[in-house]
């Protein structure tokens, strides 16, 4: 089984290319947000931890493209203190590589906020993230990979109807849409922790807007012969 997926990342990379399945369109993201947001809003009436839980697993995974490993791993000491810091350090990279990871400032504070409101006894060496019956804020086992897999793909079928979303796909949404912003494969990579630019590449071929985008300014530029038609 091993081999098999290291044979298709493999053929991935040559192809340079990233699957439309392996990665959520924006009418998907918007769906999946609209429904942790939901859940987490009728869980604050109720005074449950679960679904707010839940939102804040599938809002980092979407706002930082980090592997669920490295969500598993993240510390409170992981996260940015302060407002003019909104650096994420991940201790728990791919092969014991550490890397910082930049935040926007708005996903920062709300961070900072999960942890002040929802672990607010828990130490800097504490998990960010722990099961709901552990969330009276003393140190705690954080999730497994498998915990946060489940919990992911749960909420892909009940936010979307399918079985598509897995953590993994949320990384990958993560990736494409930074790399549309700017086109900086550079950035895309350091983010991501990459080792090969290689492998980050596949992002670069995502960008359906752009490239319905350019195909029609050629049909602009074209000039159609006189007395001629178009049709043929």
């Amino acid at each position: 089984m091993a081999g098999k997926k290291k044979s298709q990342r493999k053929a991935w990379q040559q192809q340079a290319t990233l699957p439309p399945d392996k990665f959520l369109s924006e009418s998907e993201e918007q769906m999946l947000r609209r429904y942790v947001s939901t859940q987490a809003d009728a869980a604050r009436l109720r005074h449950r931890s679960r679904s707010i839980n839940d939102e804040m697993i599938v809002l980092t995974l979407l706002n930082t493209g980090l592997r669920a490993a490295e969500l598993c791993g993240l510390r409170i000491r992981n996260i940015p203190q302060t407002k003019d810091k909104n650096l994420l350090w991940v201790e728990t990279g791919k092969r014991g590589k550490k890397r910082p990871v930049e935040l926007g400032p708005k996903f920062a504070q709300r961070l900072r906020k999960y942890v002040q409101e929802y672990r607010p006894k828990a130490s800097p060496d504490d998990f960010v993230f722990v099961s709901e019956r552990d969330h009276q804020g003393k140190a705690a086992k954080p999730y497994c990979y498998w915990s946060v897999y489940t919990k992911v793909k749960r909420i892909g079928k009940a936010a979307l109807r399918s079985d598509i979303l897995h953590p993994h796909v949320l990384r990958h949404t993560y990736a494409t849409r930074l790399y549309n912003e700017e086109h900086d494969l550079l950035f895309v990579q350091e983010q991501l922790g990459h080792s090969s630019s290689t492998t980050t590449a596949i992002y670069a071929r995502t960008d359906q807007k752009s490239r319905h985008r350019q195909v029609e300014a050629l049909e602009k530029a074209e000039k159609p012969p006189a007395g001629g038609s178009e049709e043929v």
